[in-house]
């Protein structure tokens, strides 16, 4: 049951969910919130497939459309995050198959590694990655972190396993806080792209 006596920014994802399903004057209300909770996860999940911003904005929308199309396929023991997460990623590939941008294999379809470093990437964002990141079984956490590749494997270890923040981490690795921050932020992605095909074998 939906909690009264919230503003809908208060609400959870399942009972946002819950009231979009319900129908009635709330029901876009709940939704264009759990839009505007996600869009900018969504949209930076995407990016990491698709170049062209206008199509990656494209491709968000119809995952929303999808999602909202899907909603009562939702379960609630499972991560909101991780089924939007999983349509958006199901969505950016469909439309690399129809582009033919790079063939047609999704579960062999190679990975851009190249370092961005001139993305400045906000410290303390805490983003539907994370969210799914923390969610996880240890074990599997430290087996998706040893299986990036080696541009990112340290960076990451140095944060997500021996707990060091930016500073000390741009000391030890010899790399500029700005750079590692990028690393950090791209290795979130990976390890999450990793995670959600876990959940889907």
């Amino acid at each position: 049951m939906a909690k009264t006596g919230l503003k809908l920014t208060d609400h959870d994802d399942g009972s946002l969910v819950e009231m979009a399903l319900g129908g009635g004057p709330e029901a876009e209300a709940a939704f264009f919130t759990i839009y505007a909770r996600y869009h900018k996860g969504v949209f930076a999940h995407i990016s990491r497939f698709i170049q062209e911003q206008e199509e990656v904005e494209d491709i968000c929308m119809e995952s929303f459309e999808k999602a909202f199309k899907q909603l009562e396929s939702y379960r609630p023991s499972n991560k909101f995050s991780t089924w939007i997460f999983t349509i958006a990623r199901n969505t950016a590939f469909d439309h690399l198959d129809k582009d033919k941008v790079r063939g047609r294999n999704k579960d062999k379809m190679p990975i851009d590694y190249s370092d961005l470093e001139h993305i400045d990437v906000p410290e303390d964002n805490v983003s539907p990655e994370d969210e799914i990141i923390s969610s996880q079984d240890h074990e599997n956490f430290l087996s998706c972190v040893q299986g990036l590749p080696d541009l990112y494997r340290e960076v990451a270890s140095m944060c997500f396993v021996d707990n060091l923040g930016y500073k000390e981490i741009s000391e030890k690795a010899g790399l500029p806080i700005n750079t590692v921050k990028t690393r950090i932020s791209r290795a979130k992605g990976l390890i999450v792209q990793m995670m959600l095909d876990m959940e889907e074998e």
